[in-house]
């Protein structure tokens, strides 16, 4: 009798898990977010609806091209990302890739991400032995950021930017367009392209401006602080890098320097004194 329970409640459950499986996916939003679906991609096939997050996800294919679709619960429109073939991205990503330390690498995947609220990237994926890395481009090929991704967590979630942010950032950079947002624990880096220039803009958990990042070739540092560099004692120094660094305290220059095994990071204020 007892045998016969237990085969009977193994039946059951997985009646019940097979019904749940039915009822995933057979799962349909409301009316306005299918209906903006429908106006957005009206040639989609194979459309699976899941509510994921607080959005409403549409995994299908547009065109040849495996995608996921995110919408918020009222229709409108957030994120796609589609999976596509490396022939199809921008001949400027390719060639920055190719130039690049990584351009020798297996290509794992590439997906196209359009937000909404940002300009569009594009994620290629790569792989040598067991290292894995993201490099994030923009359409005309800037390479954004790299991100290692060795335990193989690469999904890629919507995000909506609050209102105060973008304001911040056309506040500090007129006319900037954002590319991406990441919160870093209690602080948020947002990405942006400024007069065609990739800039990592950070601000805190208030929404306040903390300091803004880029990279500059050495031509590009004003003399003042080159000239300060060549009489410090670093003058000998081979220069890896240079950032420049903006907070409400004025701009920056800092120089990572290197000699045999010694490296050393030192920084200039805009007149050329000598911060660290």
């Amino acid at each position: 009798m007892k045998t016969k329970f237990l085969i009977l409640t193994a039946l059951l459950g997985s009646a019940f898990a097979f019904a749940s499986c039915d009822d995933d996916h057979n799962y349909q939003p409301s009316g306005a977010v299918t209906a903006a679906f429908k106006a957005k991609y009206p040639n989609a096939r194979r459309v699976e609806w899941e509510s994921k997050a607080g959005y409403e996800k549409a995994e299908c294919y547009i065109g040849s091209y495996e995608s996921e679709v995110w919408f918020d619960r009222q229709g409108t429109w957030i994120m796609t990302e589609t999976d596509i073939p490396y022939a199809l991205l921008p001949q400027a990503v390719k060639t920055t890739h190719e130039a690049g330390q990584y351009g020798t690498w297996r290509v794992d995947d590439v997906d196209k991400i359009e937000r909404y609220d940002t300009a569009n990237m594009y994620v290629v994926e790569v792989e040598r032995g067991e290292t894995e890395v993201e490099l994030h481009y923009t359409d005309d090929g800037a390479l954004v950021k790299e991100i290692m991704d060795n335990d193989g967590n690469n999904r890629h979630f919507p995000s909506i930017i609050p209102e105060v942010l973008k304001n911040l950032v056309q506040e500090l950079y007129p006319g900037a367009v954002i590319l991406e947002v990441d919160s870093e624990g209690p602080a948020t880096e947002i990405d942006i392209l400024h007069d065609g220039i990739h800039k990592e803009v950070l601000v805190d958990a208030g929404n306040r401006w903390i300091r803004t990042e880029w990279e500059i070739r050495t031509n590009e540092v004003p003399e003042v602080v080159m000239t300060a560099l060549r009489a410090s004692a670093y003058a000998s120094y081979r220069i890896d890098d240079v950032n420049v660094i903006e907070n409400v305290d004025g701009r920056f220059y800092e120089f990572e320097l290197e000699q045999g095994d010694r490296e050393v990071t030192v920084v200039f204020s805009a007149d050329g004194t000598q911060i660290s």
